[in-house]
């Protein structure tokens, strides 16, 4: 008898449809709950519901009445309803405080500080009154965020803190719960994070490989290339991988994917920026897949309904290693999108290029200071690490949008 998944979002993204195609494949049924102004069509489900994913009654009801097997929630604000459903119908999942504590920024921080892994020193708050005196007791510069928010939306970085106010009211407005986390900024020498996706079975935790995120100076916060591999020695290795396992084990977590952020500091330390309970955004599912071969997608579905067949297979299967360059393509200058200029000198290292909706030609497009994501993601592949890192410091030069 044939499984049946129900797939959440709150948005039509590659997250939910890699899900539900890696379900269909695998012969199961498929349910997929999309925004009410999305087309849920899309999701190329075998039914699918207009419901947005932070709706958990109206979702707990579709799941009792399509009777479902296991149900996955791939984007922020579904991950804490489907954790909802799966503890009321007795399926597979971790629990609705573990995904709490993750995504609360501040919860995360305490739980950090708890379970004696790295914790810059910090706050929460959902009240201006009293900030600048509170912020008095870190060390400058700080960074002032929303508690529960995706991605580095409302994020401010401060060296004054007569600016906090200001700052407080942009990260509030973003904050889903109206919380601001306060907390010092570890600083850095380059504008990279190493950032992977595990995934935990139980104790297990499968480590299938980082990569180094880089930034850009006008824009620090905001992700914008992926490069595997990330070489790490054994040491370094060693402090991540405790340092990820000891604060997943406090949380609670038993099962499913986790996007990992952090860098190591000044002194060898791993500093987790976050853990979130959900698969990285963008298109990071199809990048694992390409460096490693790994399949994220059909382990979600596959645990989700409680068949660790995939998950066993993994463990004494051989891993490939590519050397891939993953490009968000933003805009630097707000206009009428015409198209994606890509370099002669590069094409035949280009994968593929995942273009995002509201990015067709004739769209009005913001800067990358104003935009939420990119026209599309580029995706290339080296022979070698030198040739990969060349390609990378003239990436604005060779790959750029083309305004109208």
């Amino acid at each position: 008898m044939s499984k049946k998944i129900m797939v959440i979002s709150s948005s039509l993204d590659p997250r939910l449809v890699g899900a539900v195609e890696a379900a269909r494949a695998l012969g199961m049924e498929t349910v997929a709950c999309v925004r009410e102004e999305d087309d849920g069509s899309l999701a190329h489900a075998d039914r699918f519901y207009l419901v947005d994913g932070n709706k958990t009654e109206e979702l707990l009801e579709i799941a009792k009445k399509e009777k479902v097997d296991g149900v996955l929630g791939t984007w922020d604000k579904s991950v804490l309803s489907a954790a909802m459903i799966a503890r009321e119908l007795g399926l597979p999942g971790n629990s609705p405080d573990c995904v709490r504590t993750l995504m609360d920024k501040g919860r995360f921080r305490s739980l950090q500080r708890e379970a004696g892994v790295f914790c810059p020193g910090y706050f929460e708050t959902d009240t201006s009154e009293g900030l600048e005196e509170k912020c008095a007791k870190l060390h400058f510069p700080i960074i002032v965020k929303p508690a529960v928010c995706s991605s580095s939306f409302g994020m401010t970085k401060l060296y004054d803190r007569k600016e906090v106010i200001s700052a407080f009211e942009k990260a509030s407005a973003y904050s889903r719960n109206g919380a601001v986390c306060v907390e010092e900024f570890i600083e850095q020498d380059s504008l990279r994070v190493l950032e992977t996706d595990v995934f935990l079975v139980e104790d297990d935790i499968l480590w299938v490989g980082a990569c180094w995120c880089y930034r850009l100076p006008e824009e620090p916060l905001r992700p914008v290339l992926d490069v595997f591999p990330a070489s790490l020695d054994s040491r370094e290795e060693a402090e991540f991988k405790s340092a990820v396992g000891t604060v997943l084990a406090a949380s609670g977590a038993r099962l499913g994917e986790f996007n990992v952020e952090g860098f190591f500091t000044d002194e060898g330390r791993f500093f987790v920026i976050e853990i979130n309970p959900r698969p990285a955004g963008y298109c990071f599912q199809k990048e694992l897949k390409l460096f490693s071969g790994v399949d994220f997608s059909k382990l979600l579905v596959t645990t989700a309904v409680g068949d660790l067949s995939y998950c066993k297979e993994l463990r004494s299967s051989q891993r490939q290693r590519r050397c891939l360059l993953m490009y968000a393509v933003f805009s630097f200058a707000p206009g009428i999108f015409d198209h994606v200029h890509i370099d002669d000198s590069v094409r035949d290292s280009l994968i593929s290029f995942d273009a995002f909706p509201g990015g067709e030609p004739g769209a009005y497009i913001e800067s990358i200071h104003a935009e939420n994501r990119p026209v599309g993601i580029a995706m290339f592949a080296f022979s070698s690490e030198e040739e990969l890192y060349r390609v990378m410091r003239h990436i604005r030069e060779l790959v750029y949008v083309v305004l109208r």
